[in-house]
């Protein structure tokens, strides 16, 4: 039996034929999330003819047709802002826009209580407050931006740096020569074509490319970690949030029942969050957000999470995207009949795409572990440095982690790089280095690298660090003194 459960042949070979090289160029860039968009604007400023493929009819993956649109965690529970460079550029561009909030940079670090309660009523705690040892929350800085807002700065991004931008394109298998990619074969309306490339940087998160260039992985992810899960955010307006929290704050005892009654069962503690994060009672209870956007009155967001056994298996994401696409209807005519505030809300979307949390992990030149989190340890060759706001108590002891370039650099290939979340590391390790953030310092890094190599006819093994860090450096990327 095949894997569809028909009759036939469990394979079928497909006839030889020639195909377009549509272009060939300094660097390839699968994938336009916001890690790819950071891949593709760093490898052109860096004077790399650069090209972008993305699958959806916009740039921005998650952060805008996901509707995930945190982008938390820039700097330590002191107020250190360690990560700048193409994410704060791009949040700055979308504020000016007046399309972002922003934790204003006084508050970095302090425990302000009007704010800290603004965030523990809205349900935004696990964004923007950490645990300090002492027991305080702290506030961090962060931001939640407009995902139309973003698609359009994104757009003008790789505009201004002169990357060409494919959409509705899907990169679908490398071209190999040897153990060297030299290209990719993508799929749109137009057919099947190839472009080649001198460094291809895969930027999918799923590892789509590197895997089928044969290089080591590990998918393996523990079912209750954050990371196991796929999402499917819905955006509900028209709701009388002050109305909504009244009834949720006075009648707490009814308003848990009523989600009991709409779940179908009692309301369970999530226990996916990390161990540094506060979440507010809202979020525990509903997974519902008060949108805190300018001009954005009336809406509540919703980001339910389910556990899929393999992220990147059609089947599972298909029916985990049916199911929840029914479950945002039948909860939201529930809290529409039965909760204060929601009775002339609508739903005004639900996201384009499906959430993916997690997935491969390329083995590649180093592998970031836990003991990275813990060990302070400083590599000749960082390209990023992460706040540690994450792990509990030791947010003060380790407050920073570095990535090396190596962990970029898939094991036993030449002419690729990986950006986002599918960057070497362990599975705990992954956990806390996959948001948006963090894909865009990986993503800015690994186009740097590619640019430089490409221009100098070299491996991607063969970057010279301290041109890697210079340029790294005039992108306002922060580095070790």
């Amino acid at each position: 039996m095949n894997g569809n459960n028909m009759p036939g042949p469990a394979t079928i070979t497909e006839t030889a034929r020639e195909i377009r090289i549509l272009r060939n160029v300094d660097v390839l860039v699968v994938g336009g999330g916001p890690g790819g968009v950071s891949a593709a604007v760093s490898a052109a400023r860096g004077g790399a003819s650069t090209v972008l493929l993305e699958r959806y009819g916009h740039l921005g993956g998650m952060a805008t047709g996901g509707l995930v649109n945190a982008i938390p965690g820039l700097s330590t529970v002191d107020g250190r802002q360690m990560i700048a460079g193409l994410v704060q550029e791009t949040i700055d561009r979308v504020a000016k826009r007046g399309s972002a909030h922003i934790l204003d940079k006084r508050y970095w670090g302090k425990n302000d209580q009007p704010l800290v309660d603004m965030y523990m009523e809205t349900g935004y705690s696990i964004f923007f407050l950490r645990k300090h040892p002492d027991g305080g929350p702290r506030l961090i800085h962060g931001a939640l931006i407009e995902p139309e807002i973003l698609k359009y700065e994104f757009n003008a991004l790789c505009s201004e740096a002169g990357v060409e931008i494919l959409l509705h394109s899907w990169g679908t298998r490398p071209i190999m020569d040897g153990e060297r990619v030299k290209g990719v074969f993508f799929e749109s309306k137009s057919g099947r074509q190839a472009i080649l490339a001198k460094v291809v940087i895969d930027s999918t998160g799923d590892g789509d490319i590197f895997y089928q260039a044969g290089a080591g992985y590990d998918g393996h992810i523990a079912p209750n970690r954050r990371h196991s899960n796929l999402a499917l955010s819905c955006w509900i307006a028209g709701v009388d949030v002050g109305k909504h929290a009244a009834f949720r704050k006075e009648h707490a005892d009814e308003y848990a029942a009523l989600i009991t009654e709409m779940r179908g069962e009692p309301p369970k503690r999530r226990t996916s969050l990390l161990p540094g994060m506060f979440a507010s009672p809202a979020y525990m209870l509903d997974g519902y957000f008060q949108d805190i956007l300018p001009n954005h009155k009336g809406v509540m967001i919703v980001q339910p999470h389910v556990h899929a056994d393999d992220q990147a298996d059609v089947e599972e994401m298909t029916d985990v995207n049916l199911r929840l696409t029914k479950r945002h209807v039948d909860h939201w005519e529930f809290m529409r009949k039965n909760v204060p505030g929601f009775e002339d809300s609508y739903i005004v979307q639900t996201a384009a795409q499906l959430g993916t949390t997690g997935g491969r992990r390329v083995e590649g030149e180093y592998r970031v572990t836990l003991d990275d989190l813990f060990s302070n340890t400083v590599f000749d060759d960082t390209v990023a440095i992460f706040p540690n706001v994450e792990t509990g108590d030791s947010i003060v002891s380790n407050p920073l982690v570095h990535i090396p370039y190596r962990a970029l650099i898939p094991k036993g290939i030449d002419g690729l790089l990986v950006a986002c979340r599918g960057f070497s590391s362990s599975e705990e390790a992954n956990l806390y280095w996959n948001l948006i953030p963090h894909c865009m310092c990986l993503g800015q890094a690994a186009g740097a690298a590619a640019a430089l190599a490409a221009k100098a006819n070299t491996g991607v093994r063969d970057v010279d660090y301290g041109a890697l860090r210079g340029r790294l450096a005039a992108q306002n990327v922060i580095l070790p003194e």
